[in-house]
């Protein structure tokens, strides 16, 4: 991901068009091969000799892109590239405890060691710095006294990218930085996408989230950052991961409320003309893990009794035409004996407009015969004071880990509810 000084964008009559470089432009995949071997070349040696090969490269390739913006560009190139690096330790031993020792040798003297033993005999740098040596194993160890700053750190393995892979996955990150400053984006999910997908991402960010059946398809709006976290970084992070995800299906369009420099501006992209690849895997091979619905799982599987219910992964989505509303359950929990079903829904971030919607949808299924729970984290929320009242609709709420005995008592109750 760039960071904000990396992402490019012009406004043209309201509108915001990222930076974009052709995957065809001979210029572009010039400069990104030689990043890529610049990279591959400084395997084993130290992030401080990349990170100044890196402040030339810019200077003598930046212009040959553009004259104004080139120097950006290729940093923002080199950046993509860090997300591809794994850096190592040059040394196993601690440098702290290293450079403690010695200063601690050298302070125990009665005066400061000198270079040469001199007249009185006195313990010279090397006889500190020789006991050292025999006491940690490391044979240099002034060399390796502060082997822990980021500069010292050696480039360990390179995962290459192709010219064109690099410069895709440019073209990307710059859109992906422009929705950091989003207040609203709102996705038209056409007849033919996999919306399965699309909330598979929606969930597994944990991005809040507003669904409408649509005659062909879907309507997702999904809140920005300044909608309600005062830009918090952190989900802004997650809605531009969020980006990638869609880009594996098709056909959408997609509209974003963008505040850029100040001025408010609207970003629209559509699957046909955007021109952008995804470099996700899929689902499967994400390596990210949703580690509350994960962990609710296990904590199902080890739970010794669930009361006959099984617990199963969410398939249908449960629409509202009236309320132009729809809920996506994470979980089906199906009685064995009774043939009941019950959907859960586990909320990520939450506002409080969002968790006074969602008590409103319990409400609306418990009168089309659908029996729903919503599990809600206090520590994703942004208003803590709309909790109590949640409580009372039947939301079940959580700190880190949403419990299976929570869970079951909130089944047990409604079931009580029900016979009364």
């Amino acid at each position: 991901m760039l960071r904000s000084e990396h992402v490019m964008a012009r406004l043209y009559r309201g509108r915001l068009v990222p930076h974009h470089l052709s995957s065809d432009d001979p210029r572009a995949l010039a400069v990104a091969d030689e990043l890529c071997e610049l990279y591959a070349a400084h395997v084993g040696l130290p992030r401080s000799s990349l990170e100044r090969e890196l402040a030339a490269r810019e200077e003598e390739l930046g212009p040959g892109l553009d004259a104004r913006r080139g120097f950006r560009i290729v940093r923002a190139l080199a950046k993509l590239l860090e997300e591809r690096t794994g850096w190592i330790a040059p040394i196993d031993s601690d440098p702290y405890t290293l450079r403690t020792r010695v200063f601690e040798l050298a302070a125990a003297l009665p005066e400061p060691p000198a270079a040469e033993r001199g007249l009185l005999e006195t313990p010279t740098r090397d006889d500190v710095l020789s006991r050292v040596a025999s006491e940690t194993g490391v044979e240099e160890p002034a060399a390796f006294m502060y082997a822990d700053r980021q500069g010292s750190q050696l480039l360990g393995d390179f995962d290459r990218p192709s010219p064109e892979e690099l410069v895709r996955r440019y073209n990307v990150a710059q859109v992906q930085g422009v929705l950091y400053s989003a207040r609203e984006l709102v996705v038209d999910l056409g007849e033919g996408a996999d919306a399965r997908l699309v909330f598979h991402y929606v969930k597994l960010l944990g991005l809040i989230y507003r669904l409408e059946p649509l005659a062909g398809g879907h309507r997702l709006r999904l809140d920005g950052p300044l909608s309600i976290f005062g830009g918090t970084r952190k989900y802004g992070l997650r809605l531009a991961k969020f980006l990638p995800g869609l880009l594996m299906t098709s056909p959408w369009r997609l509209s974003a409320e963008v505040e850029w420099r100040g001025r408010d501006a609207l970003l629209e992209l559509d699957s046909e003309e955007a021109g952008l690849e995804s470099h996700y895997l899929g689902p499967k091979d994400e390596r990210e893990a949703d580690d509350i619905r994960e962990a609710f799982v296990r904590a199902w599987e080890r739970a010794k009794d669930t009361g006959g219910w099984e617990l199963e992964r969410g398939g249908e989505v449960i629409v509202f035409p009236e309320k132009k509303a729809a809920l996506v359950p994470d979980f089906t929990l199906r009685n064995a004996a009774t043939g009941e079903v019950v959907h859960l829904e586990i909320l990520g971030f939450w506002s409080e407009r969002n968790l006074v919607e969602r008590v409103a949808l319990l409400r609306e299924a418990r009168e089309r015969g659908h029996r729903v729970l919503i599990a809600a984290s206090e520590r994703l929320g942004a208003s803590q004071e709309a909790l109590p009242d949640a409580v009372d609709g039947g939301v079940v709420t959580f700190k880190d880990r949403l419990a299976a005995k929570s869970v079951l008592a909130a089944l047990e109750e409604r079931d009580a509810t029900l016979r009364r």
